[in-house]
């Protein structure tokens, strides 16, 4: 039902005792009240900014709700949100500033933007280890990767420029390419892990998720379990005589 219907009766009501135009004087009064929808004015309620909080735009004659409509406790969470960005922006200007790969940090609305410059892999893993960052949450272009994690209640997105394994393997040289989360792998090449273990190709799954065996051996991993337990990995340029025998599982 519609909220304004109680107090448009009860004035209809008391005005129908009047004389003259009634009719007229009745739709001054609702329209003064704001109870009446007019159509050049946008539909919706409209909010302000007080010293207490948000509050609709209302005639002075309508007394505002005791308790925030649930547009209004939107409009509160929302600033809280981006409160609470800006709050960690200066947490993690101060604990990173000093790091030899850390560029900058600015809150987007509610977001925290990270960015930082690698040029080391094992400082991407590093900092993948430290921020929460898994593989399955990475995505990346030819030369940015991003991870998205969260920092307490505010999501984070950290855009590494220039991680190394993106520039040592390209879709042109690739003898046997697949990517994962943003990154190209060439799977003709032996894979090292953070342990500086090798792993080789060793076919796909039925879901084309390549399978790849530690040392040689028959045992197989998912490139996806491998990358999340002991990654990052990057390629070895030693000849693979495994990678080419590989058989899909």
């Amino acid at each position: 039902m519609n909220k304004n219907l109680p107090a448009a009766i009860t004035m209809v009501r008391e005005l129908l005792a009047g004389d003259g135009d009634v009719a007229t004087t009745i739709g001054h009064a609702l329209d003064g009240a704001g109870l009446l929808v007019d159509p050049e004015r946008t539909f919706g309620a409209v909010l302000r900014r007080t010293p207490q909080g948000w509050a609709p735009v209302a005639p002075a004659t309508q007394p505002a709700p005791p308790e925030p409509t649930e547009l209004e406790q939107q409009a509160s969470d929302w600033d809280a949100a981006c409160q609470r960005a800006a709050q960690l922006v200066d947490v993690v200007r101060s604990t990173y500033a000093a790091e030899p790969d850390f560029v900058g940090v600015r809150a987007d609305r509610d977001t925290v933007v990270i960015s930082l410059q690698i040029t080391e892999l094992a400082r991407w893993a590093g900092w993948m280890s430290t921020l929460g960052i898994v593989e399955h949450q990475l995505t990346g272009l030819d030369y940015v990767v991003c991870g998205r994690t969260t920092i307490g209640d505010v999501p984070v997105s950290v855009l590494a420029y220039d991680v190394p394994e993106l520039q040592l393997v390209t879709e042109a040289r690739a003898r046997r390419p697949y990517r994962h989360a943003g990154i190209l792998y060439d799977l003709a090449l032996p894979q090292e892990d953070a342990q500086r273990d090798i792993w080789y190709f060793q076919g796909e799954n039925i879901e084309g998720m390549p399978l790849l065996s530690l040392d040689g051996r028959s045992e197989r991993c998912t490139l996806a379990a491998i990358v999340d337990l002991v990654g990052p990995l990057h390629p070895v340029s030693e000849p693979v005589a495994a990678a080419e025998g590989g058989e899909r599982g």
